[in-house]
């Protein structure tokens, strides 16, 4: 989808930026925020990075450095001279954490593609059937006349190969998507180097929390459903810094007959995130919703609060009946 005329106009009509996204971020928000910059950048306007964190999924480790979790705008006098903001991968506003507060009033640009959330911004590129945001980064690229460098159509390769499994989350109409990944190529990146970006550089203590993780899987309806959890103190334990949920995805997905798997990680003493996928036709991003949450079809998550054993038992509850529907 091109971007509408409003959405350029926004570019044009600013000279400096704050570039925001959601907090715990992943490759498809980090590629988003720095190719946004860049574009910015090539259009002779200055740009800032901005993100709560933590930095703490191997392949965004990198890039930290180049973000600041404070907002240093200065005076705001209503004019063209104003900083405006630009918030990427997020459906709703709240996503960017503490530092969203922080832009509150100022003139704002959303680049989403998730199926959830609520309309906010003056200005929108947002489409749910856009199969990263990063994709939508890269007509907005188009629509200004700017060709992508080398290093950011790497970039751009790799938040589109995080937020589709490296393609296996794509639905049979896919030829546009690439059709992107070959013109991205042609700059000069692979899905080789991008590959090694996602999947590489993992710490041995992750791999030791997966065998864990593996271990303690409860299946329900013939592995229709897999559940399985991690602890503070699993963590604390193993010397565990880096996230490595989606090689738990990845692997879970694969029994056979399986539809959904979740994972219940405790942040804190009584709070609980749970993440979901689905290969199927089931819309976990909906059953996300309904606890607060959000996220796409196939791909969404929640917090909670309450006990493992009461979390665990919830789930078990909402995905039987959700199951027995299919």
């Amino acid at each position: 989808m091109p971007p509408a005329r409003e959405v350029v106009d926004f570019i044009r009509s600013h000279g400096s930026f704050l570039v925001l996204g959601h907090r715990e971020p992943d490759g498809d928000c980090i590629a988003s925020q720095i190719a946004c910059a860049r574009l910015l950048e090539s259009l002779g306007k200055k740009a800032t990075l901005h993100s709560a964190g933590p930095f703490d999924r191997a392949e965004i480790e990198a890039f930290a450095e180049s973000f600041s979790s404070e907002i240093a705008a200065g005076p705001r006098n209503g004019g063209a001279e104003d900083p405006a903001v630009i918030i990427v991968d997020c459906s709703t506003p709240d996503r960017t954490g503490d530092i969203g507060g922080k832009v509150k009033g100022f003139d704002t640009l959303v680049i989403d593609h998730h199926s959830s959330g609520e309309v906010f911004g003056a200005a929108r590129l947002v489409d749910s059937a856009a199969p990263s945001t990063t994709v939508l980064v890269l007509s907005l690229f188009d629509a200004l006349g700017v060709s992508p460098d080398r290093d950011t159509a790497r970039l751009l390769l790799f938040g589109l190969c995080t937020d589709t499994g490296f393609f296996r989350h794509l639905s049979l109409a896919s030829g546009e998507t690439f059709r992107a990944v070959a013109r991205l190529t042609d700059l000069g990146t692979s899905t080789a180097e991008v590959f090694m970006m996602i999947y590489g550089r993992r710490e041995l203590a992750g791999r030791r929390l997966l065998a864990e993780m593996l271990g303690r899987v409860e299946s329900r309806w013939g592995d229709r459903f897999l559940l399985t959890w991690q602890t503070i103190e699993d963590r604390r334990r193993l010397g565990v810094t880096q996230r490595g949920e989606e090689d738990l995805y990845r692997l879970l997905q694969t029994v056979r007959g399986n539809e959904v798997v979740a994972l219940v990680k405790e942040e804190a003493e009584g709070s609980f995130s749970v993440g979901l996928r689905s290969m199927t036709s089931l819309d976990v991003g909906e059953i996300a919703r309904s606890f607060g949450g959000g996220g796409h079809r196939q791909a969404s998550g929640f917090d909670i609060s309450g006990t493992l054993a009461s979390i665990k038992e919830e789930l078990f509850r909402v995905f039987a009946l959700h199951l027995s529907q299919m």
